[in-house]
């Protein structure tokens, strides 16, 4: 069974990639989505399609307090379906060599073959969050261990800034490929890892929180908007990512994906209750609690 693990930090385009791999796809898959935060969001947005099974690991990292969790799904899927191809999209504060460690014992065992890893960045936010110091670790972690990269939302950004992030991203690897995409659109090359047993390993210490709210409730286009830009504008604190797919008035449904003062809000096909996620650093939860009218957990 081949394994393909999709990184980036959060919002940088892991979620599009995998629904871009699964409409291209020839052969049965299956996939593992990691979340961080209480309420999953992803998978829902995944467009199934010629998914044969889909494992839900939400409110916890992939590598270190859910590796059992990961092993068993992992065997689960083996034993039971056996697909040609796993996609494991791991939460964007989890870090690639921590897969690969928590599979490596089980590998030959299970017949497991590591794919190419393919690390995503965001074009428009890569350079001032590496050249803060926050996220060093998992930023080094990721990109050293990544066969190909994704230079992600390149459309945002003009070319010089492509060629300074090209630079970056050299300093912490030479030989990756490096694709600059919109959308996470590309051919992706299908190869083997080789060093599959070789890498860096670095675990990322982060303090973020989490702000999760599920209701019955319907939001107002108006207020959802109203809410991302007052996000944007710092009002509620440092929050990095938000998303969330909700019942808008009228009986219609919409999906939010709020990436650093980026944001996009679109039709969605169907969803049972509104789940939103809010995720950053000291952030007011209490105020978000009250803006959208509901309890958070």
């Amino acid at each position: 069974m081949k394994i393909k693990i999709i990184s980036g930090f959060l919002g940088a385009g892991k979620t599009t990639c995998i629904k871009n791999v699964l409409k291209k796809a020839a052969g049965n898959m299956a996939v593992i989505v990691n979340e961080f935060g209480d309420v999953g969001i992803d998978a829902e947005a995944i467009s199934k399609g010629d998914v044969i099974d889909m494992v839900e690991l939400p409110s916890g990292c992939i590598c270190c307090t859910l590796a059992n969790d990961l092993v068993a799904a992992v065997k689960e899927i083996k034993t039971k379906y056996n697909p040609e191809r796993l996609i494991i999209e791991p939460s964007g504060l989890a870090v690639p060599s921590g897969i690969l460690e928590v599979l490596e014992p089980i590998s030959k065992e299970y017949g497991l073959e590591i794919e190419a890893i393919i690390g995503i960045v965001d074009a428009d936010s890569f350079l001032s969050n590496v050249h803060s110091g926050l996220f060093g670790d998992f930023y080094t972690d990721q990109l050293a261990n990544s066969d190909i990269i994704l230079i992600n939302k390149s459309d945002l950004v003009n070319e010089n800034t492509i060629k300074l992030i090209e630079e970056e991203l050299r300093k912490y690897n030479s030989h990756a490929i490096l694709l600059n995409t919109v959308n996470c659109e590309t051919e992706l090359p299908d190869f083997i890892r080789e060093h599959g047993t070789e890498f860096l390993h670095l675990h990322f210490d982060h303090d973020f929180d989490s702000l999760a709210i599920t209701s019955e409730s319907e939001y107002a286009p108006e207020l959802m908007k109203e809410l991302m830009e007052e996000m944007k504008a710092g009002k509620y604190g440092n929050i990095y990512r938000a998303k969330g797919i909700y019942r808008a008035v009228g009986g219609r449904y919409s999906k939010m994906d709020y990436v650093q003062g980026n944001y996009t809000l679109e039709d969605f096909p169907e969803t049972a209750d509104s789940k939103l996620i809010f995720i950053g650093k000291d952030f007011n939860r209490q105020a978000l609690k009250l803006k959208l009218g509901d309890c958070g957990q």
